[in-house]
């Protein structure tokens, strides 16, 4: 798998995992907000518990599936999720300054200019 795809194809990463670690982000904050700066065990269960109970559902679990096109198979969920830009690539400018003379640097810039002149 593309490394730059997991986010679209990796079901329970899109619908329970970032969900949680958003969740429990949220937990851990209203605790510093109440002035609590150290997160003990306890505390950490307690967060966590709250915040997977929030997450982790079998609706969550089957809309990952869905999303990401497994269950039922469908590509399409996928790649319509693909921000893709096709470009034409264009040539390189060609400089069409006036040439100006410069101290050549060494032997091939010498010749160049000798060349042209």
């Amino acid at each position: 798998m593309l490394s730059h795809l997991s986010h679209l194809l990796q079901p329970l990463n899109v619908a329970c995992f970032a969900p949680l670690k958003r969740s429990y982000g949220d937990g851990i904050l209203a605790l510093a907000r109440n002035y609590i700066r150290h997160i003990s065990k306890e505390t950490f269960l307690l967060a966590f518990k709250a915040a997977y109970d929030l997450t982790f559902t079998k609706e969550n679990a089957r809309a990952g599936f869905r999303g990401a096109g497994l269950v039922p198979f469908n590509p399409n969920a996928v790649l319509l999720k693909l921000n893709v830009r096709l470009r034409t690539l264009t040539p390189p400018q060609r400089d069409n300054a006036a040439w100006e003379a410069k101290t050549p640097r060494n032997a091939k810039e010498l010749e160049a200019q000798t060349t042209l002149i």
